[in-house]
């Protein structure tokens, strides 16, 4: 999937996510102590291990969307040193690096488009990037990889310290019994957030309870479906701090990081076809309203 694909559905989800399902799971995870006890030391052998390598196959699958798949590379290290890759075919089409201060983001390839108008406003320059701060904890490297291309199901930068923010809005935590991945025993645990709207089922390996794949199933009006699995895992092996070092090539240029003002539409620009449910449970169709149309957004609390 192309990053701005990515980026928007990341962003469409986000929305989404406050949404109450038409028809929510009627079954709860019952939150269990072993099993939430092995969820937490999960969070510990992540924090306390000094470095960490692996492969990642990530996939996405939305209803009523093409499902997605890409691969990526990462190296994580402490005190706050992080790399992520994508992969295509062989060949890395974007770079995520954390130098301990700072997070950037240049694509070896040709760069994405970020806004809406690209196709019409020219092609995108090359030979750019994107920098931010990246103070330790409270950065997200799940959040900056829909960038390069790939989308994570979970957040790398729980190795640094990070505390997902899901985690307030965690049900309970059970077991779902033992299965190998690659050879690896792992425990399979299953954590609901939000009465069951986000599910993830986690496989921990027994002898280190790092993990070794993830899958979530989010339930908005358009059901989603992801996973991640990790390969060729490598624990606490040195990593070259030149690895997460960039130096920005002469003449490159900064980009402006994707705001919300690149997605509102233009004046005289044609509203995309959308529909929506009525109180009375029918639902309604731009396309059968008049030219002019006022939206009024309310809740209660």
């Amino acid at each position: 999937m192309p990053v701005a694909a990515v980026a928007a559905f990341g962003s469409m989800v986000c929305a989404a996510g406050s949404l109450l399902a038409q028809d929510p799971p009627e079954t709860r995870v019952a939150d269990e102590s072993e099993a939430h006890a092995r969820y937490d030391e999960m969070i510990r052998s992540l924090r306390q291990t000094r470095s960490l390598r692996y492969d990642a196959i990530c996939s996405m699958q939305a209803e009523g969307m093409p499902a997605s798949t890409g691969r990526c590379r990462v190296w994580l290290a402490k005190p706050n040193y992080f790399r992520v890759e994508s992969i295509q075919d062989g060949q890395t089409q974007g770079v995520l690096v954390g130098d301990g201060h700072d997070l950037w983001i240049h694509w070896p390839g040709e760069p994405p488009s970020f806004s809406p108008d690209a196709a019409t406003e020219g092609p995108v320059q090359a030979n750019t990037y994107l920098t931010k701060p990246a103070p330790q904890g409270a950065h997200s490297i799940l959040h900056e990889a829909a960038f390069i291309g790939i989308h994570m199901v979970f957040d790398a930068s729980t190795f640094h310290g990070y505390t997902d923010s899901l985690q307030p809005y965690l049900d309970g935590v059970r077991s779902i019994g033992i299965e190998d991945i690659d050879g690896q025993p792992c425990d399979v645990i299953e954590l609901s957030f939000l009465e069951g709207q986000r599910v993830w089922r986690i496989w921990l390996g027994r002898n280190d309870s790092i993990p070794r794949k993830f899958e979530e199933s989010v339930i908005v009006a358009n059901p989603v479906q992801c996973s991640e699995r990790w390969i060729n895992v490598c624990i606490d092996e040195p990593i070259d701090r030149e690895r997460f070092r960039w130096n920005r090539p002469a003449g490159w240029v900064r980009r402006e990081w994707p705001g919300s003002s690149w997605t509102i539409l233009k004046p005289g620009r044609k509203a995309p076809e959308f529909e929506l449910k009525c109180a009375d449970g029918s639902m309604r169709r731009l396309a059968e309203c008049g030219d002019v149309i006022w939206l009024v957004f309310w809740r209660f609390g």
